[in-house]
């Protein structure tokens, strides 16, 4: 197992674990799985100081993102909002997508309430820190795959940001049978690892020892 140096900086982003994915409108199957593991993750997140983010779907009452989908997630809606499970503090950063006419899959498009981006959130600090990303959340093979992918393009020639997804963190819609396993595949070819929230747990531990 991969062992960083303390100068790591952990950074969780959990994609749209919201109240339409989990029961509503667009539910994922087994969704609300997702909430335990992250919610451990976050709280070692923040012990190690690093960096927690949750992405949201942020969308107006008129899109043509819902000639695809079902209305979801419309923004200030109750749908829209983090299922009551999920322990989100104040000192956490929500970055909100697909607010204008896009379809808002990936969390690069998100932003924060004081202009953060995954963009200005994963670069590395100074030139010693390293950064470990987290991915986890909803939906494996839409929002969790079009993030991690943008997130792999942008960082792909950056050795000191490394990618994981946490797999026991992540649940797919699937609407085709292979659709998940395809989803993996690609983010496996984009250099991400796949570990379980335990071992992800473990990693980032040892820096506190």
């Amino acid at each position: 197992m991969e062992k960083f140096e303390s100068t790591t900086r952990n950074v969780l982003v959990a994609v749209d674990v919201q109240n339409d994915f989990v029961t509503g409108s667009l539910a994922v199957k087994h969704g609300n799985e997702v909430v335990t593991p992250i919610n451990q993750m976050a709280e070692t997140v923040r012990e190690t100081d690093g960096t927690v983010i949750f992405t949201r779907d942020w969308h107006p009452d008129h899109t043509p993102h819902f000639d695809t989908w079902p209305v979801h997630c419309v923004a200030g809606t109750k749908g829209a909002d983090f299922v009551p499970r999920l322990d989100v503090r104040r000192e956490d950063i929500i970055l909100s997508k697909g607010m204008g006419q896009t379809d808002g899959y990936s969390g690069w498009e998100g932003v924060g309430r004081n202009g953060e981006t995954l963009e200005k959130l994963l670069t590395p600090r100074t030139p010693q820190e390293r950064v470990r990303v987290l991915l986890s959340g909803l939906a494996t093979d839409y929002c969790v795959q079009a993030t991690g992918l943008d997130i792999a393009h942008h960082f792909m020639n950056n050795d000191r940001v490394s990618t994981y997804l946490i797999r026991d963190a992540v649940r797919a819609v699937a609407l085709k049978q292979a659709d998940e396993a395809n989803a993996l595949k690609k983010l496996t070819a984009a250099q991400f690892v796949a570990i379980s929230s335990q071992d992800a747990r473990k990693i980032m531990q040892e820096v506190l020892r």
